[in-house]
């Protein structure tokens, strides 16, 4: 397995894990905020609420999350598509598409980023 592929996996399941460690001890989220958008500006930002969400995934409770942010189930989502592909290319290197699954994926976590931001910013 390449560097890269090593680097995709190791932070796809370092984040997975995260967030079922931080969700199973509620201590670790402490109620004062810590986005900088909101300490500077007093106003949240379309990734608010992202961590908490990430938590409550952990805990399995996928309608807090979405309620927390929308985007932290998809993004959730992604990371665990990653690093099944980086799983799944090191079992099946001479696959040829691998390249397009990668590009799949990082269009996916655009268009999510850029749907989250705009009803964000429109609503």
């Amino acid at each position: 397995m390449r560097l890269p592929d090593r680097i995709a996996l190791a932070g796809s399941v370092a984040a997975v894990a995260a967030a079922v460690a931080i969700g199973n001890i509620p201590a670790l989220m402490p109620g004062r905020p810590l986005c900088p958008s909101v300490l500077l500006f007093h106003r949240e930002c379309p990734g608010c609420g992202l961590t908490r969400s990430f938590a409550a995934i952990g805990r399995g409770a996928l309608g807090d999350a979405a309620a927390l942010n929308p985007l932290g189930p998809i993004l959730f989502g992604v990371l665990l598509a990653v690093a099944a592909a980086r799983v799944a290319k090191s079992a099946w290197p001479r696959f040829r598409h691998w390249g397009a699954v990668d590009a799949a994926l990082v269009a996916l976590t655009a268009i999510a980023v850029a749907a989250r931001a705009i009803t964000f910013y429109c609503a």
